[in-house]
Formats: structure tokens, C-alpha cells, sequence
């Protein structure tokens, strides 16, 4: 059977997006196959690039910091196809030390973030006074990740070499890398990559189990902004965006449920009012939930199948499908059309703390 496409991806998130843009700038021909689903997390995030709060494991750290440090030239590169110019905050991240955890946080300073005391702390962000001081991670920041998708969905737009085709997907055969879809048959590729977001593991015909389920996170936008720099704090994370300020997140297992509550509106507003009291008479202006993909260790599944190398993951990407997604996209399609890669080792589906069951 003659291929459709030189690759065909399934999903059409952040993953599926810079990977089939990545893929054609190589000189590949896409297939790109999408099924809208409500809590999809590309646009419900809040566009974190926290490898240094985050605490990412050191096994990772090279990768998380170069996933952070590709975005300027990658946003430039968007807006010169596009013109649409992302909102990118690289003035750093403060996480709050907790009360009686500031010798705690002192003793673990990453390389390259400083410790800020209370009188420090206080003079970079008045909206913080009283807390006894901060860890500040320089690098470390946020993207307008709605901003970013809208680039994106642009950018494939405006590609002749990528046909993309809203389908619901019934399954897959990676041996003779295709996609069962419920309106348009059976489509064929050379290569075929899984982007699916939190439903990747849901997927019939791949050739292992897919330990990846979906967790949601809710989130609050409130009507006003204390503060300048994204904050880690209170038991979340306060970010800065326009004249209104994010609040993330619960981490909740409720399945495919994507729709809000009472819970998690309470949650997030404790969450910000621990930052910063005056919050707690802010207005209201969303309050909104997303499905996490998250994989069985909480780190991206990246690279091709051990046994069957037509198919790539681009999926498990946990709370870091923002931060990753750019860069993993690079380097998934140089190993697409044959070049040597460096970096993706630690994120094979194979790898042993993958090998336990879903909770």
C-alpha cells in the first residue's frame, strides 16, 4: 500500500504541531490527524518553562534547560512565518520559601538561581512582603501558550506539504505505519509519530502498553497583577499575564472529567491568597480545567519504538509539554529523515520506570 504521507501524525496539540512544521522544514510531506477533544492541555496549560522550580531530576536537567533555552530563536522563527510575535517572560521564576524552609531551600540552590532574603525579596516584588524569602531562577519563565498555539495553527496552515485532516483515530498498525480513522479509512505513512496528548494511551494497535493517563489541573484567572515575576507559592503558581495574574494548579485523577468545581476553585483561590493576601478579593475572570498526559514517572516518552522504529512517541509529556514540545519536535525529525541525535536517550518508552501500571 502506497503511503499517503512521507509521516503521518496523530494529534494536533503543541506536539503534533511543532513536530509536523519541524518534519516539512526537512523536506517531509505530513499527514496530520486531529480530533478536537475538550480538556486538550496545549491550550489549557499556563505555558510554564520551569525547569529549574520544577526540580526537574538531574538525569534530565541538560535537556529540560536546553528545551527552555531553544524558545527565543524558535519564537522568532514563528513570527517571521507567521507575524504573529509570542509573548515570551524570561525575567525569571520565584519559588516562595515556605514558612521554616528557607535553611531548606538555601541549602539546595540550583546552578545558576540565587537566594533572595525577605528585604531583597521585598524590593524586587512589594506585593510578597512578609514571606521570608526566595529562591530566584533567572532563566526560568513563561509563554503566552494560547498566543502560541494560534502562531501554530498559522504556521501549518501556511504549509502546502502538510494535509491536515480532522479524524477520530480507532486505531493503529505500526508494523505498516497507518491510522484507522472512523470518517476517512485506513491512512498510510513511511513513519508514523503519536502525539496524542493524554489520550495516547487509550490508542488500540500499538505494540506495548502506553502507561499514560490523564490528570487535570484546573486553573483561575484573577483581575488583578501583584506581581511581575511568575511566582511558585502558596502550594501552586501565580502567573503574571497582561493586567490579570494565572493561578495553577490541582493535580487531580477524575479521568477524561475536564470540567471545573467548587473544590478547585476554592483550591486555586487558597493557592493565591498564600502568595499574596491581597488576592483574596480579586474578581474572578475565568476558571477553566485541562487533561495533564501524564506518563507513569511524570517525564516525556520521546523517540522511536525499540521494536517497531517506523512508530515515534511524542506523547507522556506530564507538566511539561510547553517546555519540551519545541525542542523535541527538533530533534524527532532529524531522527526522521536519518540523522544522529543526542538527548533523547532518557526518554524511551522502554526506559525502567516505565515498566509499572497505571495508578
Amino acid at each position: 500500500m502506497s503511503a499517503n504521507a512521507d509521516l503521518l501524525i496523530l494529534g494536533g496539540g503543541i506536539a503534533g504541531l511543532t513536530t509536523a512544521l519541524a518534519a516539512t522544514e526537512r523536506g517531509l510531506s505530513v499527514t496530520l490527524l486531529d480530533s478536537p477533544r475538550p480538556g486538550a492541555a496545549s491550550r489549557a496549560a499556563a505555558g510554564m518553562l520551569a525547569p529549574s522550580a520544577e526540580k526537574v531530576p538531574q538525569e534530565l536537567r541538560d535537556a529540560a534547560l536546553a528545551a527552555r533555552d531553544f524558545y527565543p530563536a524558535f519564537l522568532d522563527a514563528l513570527r517571521d512565518r507567521t507575524g504573529i510575535d509570542v509573548p515570551l517572560d524570561r525575567r525569571g521564576i520565584l519559588e516562595l520559601a515556605p514558612d521554616g524552609e528557607s535553611e531548606r531551600l538555601r541549602a539546595d540552590i540550583p546552578d545558576g538561581s540565587q537566594w533572595l532574603d525577605e528585604g531583597a525579596l521585598r524590593e524586587l516584588e512589594p506585593a510578597l512582603e512578609g514571606h521570608p524569602g526566595a529562591l530566584l531562577h533567572p532563566l526560568d519563565g513563561a509563554v503566552d501558550n494560547v498566543v502560541l498555539m494560534d502562531a501554530l495553527e498559522r504556521a501549518v496552515e501556511g504549509v502546502p506539504s502538510i494535509n491536515r485532516i480532522a479524524a477520530e483515530i480507532l486505531s493503529v498498525d505500526s508494523d505498516q505505519p497507518s491510522a484507522l480513522t472512523r470518517t476517512r479509512g485506513r491512512l498510510f505513512g513511511t513513519r508514523l509519530v503519536l502525539a496524542t496528548g493524554a489520550w495516547a494511551g487509550g490508542v488500540p494497535g500499538l505494540p506495548r502498553p502506553l502507561r499514560v493517563r490523564p490528570v487535570r489541573g484546573q486553573l483561575l484567572r484573577l483581575a488583578q497583577a501583584p506581581v511581575h515575576h511568575v511566582t511558585y507559592g502558596g502550594g501552586g503558581y501565580l502567573v503574571p499575564r497582561g493586567e490579570t495574574v494565572l493561578i495553577g494548579a490541582t493535580s487531580e485523577e477524575a479521568g477524561f472529567e475536564n470540567e471545573t468545581s467548587l473544590a478547585g476553585l476554592a483550591a486555586l483561590r487558597h493557592i493565591a491568597t498564600r502568595a499574596v493576601p491581597l488576592l483574596g478579593s480579586a474578581l474572578v475572570v475565568d476558571h477553566w480545567a485541562g487533561l495533564r498526559p501524564m506518563s507513569l514517572d511524570g517525564h516525556p516518552i520521546l523517540g522511536p519504538d525499540p521494536d517497531s522504529p517506523a512508530l515515534v512517541y511524542a506523547c507522556g509529556y506530564s507538566r511539561n509539554g510547553i517546555l519540551f514540545a519545541p525542542w523535541a519536535a527538533a530533534r524527532l525529525a532529524d531522527v526522521l529523515v536519518g540523522n544522529a541525535v543526542d538527548g533523547l536517550a532518557p526518554f524511551r518508552v522502554d526506559r525502567p520506570s516505565l515498566s509499572g501500571s497505571v495508578a
